[in-house]
């Protein structure tokens, strides 16, 4: 998803941006810009998102963890906040950010539905039940999974968060590897690409090549995954000597 551009000249000259070659030659610079755009904000919406909302990584939330206090009366709201301070002091010191949902006009249900939508990876919900049982319930919202954990314990959310990222990876690497498509024969390439998904096929470097798929079929190389170099194999195309095995795709 990191944009790469080849500027050849077309900077260095009007510019004049020049280095000295080999031969202590001046040359006009050869440039190339490389990126990581906003692309990728949507890129992970879309791997991650579902009919609930948005889903955020832990890592790139900007609340990781959102707490929720229930409770229905005056007494038991003085039950319920100090631990609940408590409990988000504990996770900031270990650099968590957290977030108390303390509206008071909003039924916790209505908060559970608002906080999925907004993909915080982490819930925690604590009432005056929870204060007995010396718990909270933690709700993530990648896989809506509940659990408890003690007050003893509440550090175990670190390692949780980090379980979610990793976990979070390995769904959405599962979810690549099975829209990806080996691919040896262009007519089969012609075939199928209208189905949409990526296609790993051989290619023999030559720009040529990749014009003219693009022209035949609307896709183009989108990646050159590292390790895909000097595979042996014949170019989809034009069927000489490959170089690469690149991820070819219709761009939207």
């Amino acid at each position: 998803m990191g944009t790469s551009h080849f500027l050849g000249q077309n900077f260095s000259v009007p510019f004049e941006v020049k280095f000295t070659d080999k031969d202590n030659i001046e040359q006009f610079a050869w440039q190339t810009s490389w990126g990581v755009s906003w692309r990728l904000i949507g890129a992970m919406i879309m791997v991650h998102g579902d009919d609930k909302g948005l889903v955020l990584p832990p890592k790139v939330a900007p609340i990781q963890v959102v707490i929720v206090p229930i409770y229905k009366s005056d007494e038991a709201k003085e039950i319920v906040l100090p631990k609940l301070n408590e409990i988000r002091e504990q996770l900031e010191s270990k650099k968590i950010r957290v977030h108390v949902d303390d509206r008071s006009e909003l039924t916790p249900g209505y908060k559970f539905n608002d906080w999925e939508l907004k993909g915080i990876p982490l819930r925690i919900e604590i009432g005056p039940k929870d204060i007995e049982k010396q718990q909270v319930i933690l709700a993530k919202r990648y896989n809506r999974e509940k659990i408890s954990v003690g007050f003893s314990e509440i550090e175990k959310i670190i390692t949780i968060l980090d379980e979610i990222q990793k976990d979070m990876l390995k769904i959405a690497r599962v979810k690549a590897s099975e829209n990806t498509i080996n691919i040896s024969n262009y007519t089969e390439f012609k075939s199928k690409i209208g189905g949409g998904g990526f296609f790993n096929a051989y290619w023999c470097g030559k720009i040529e090549c990749e014009e003219k798929i693009k022209e035949e079929t609307g896709a183009d190389i989108r990646v050159i995954p590292f390790g895909s170099e000097n595979i042996d194999g014949k170019c989809i195309y034009c069927q000489e000597q490959s170089i690469a095995t690149p991820i070819f795709a219709r761009g939207y």
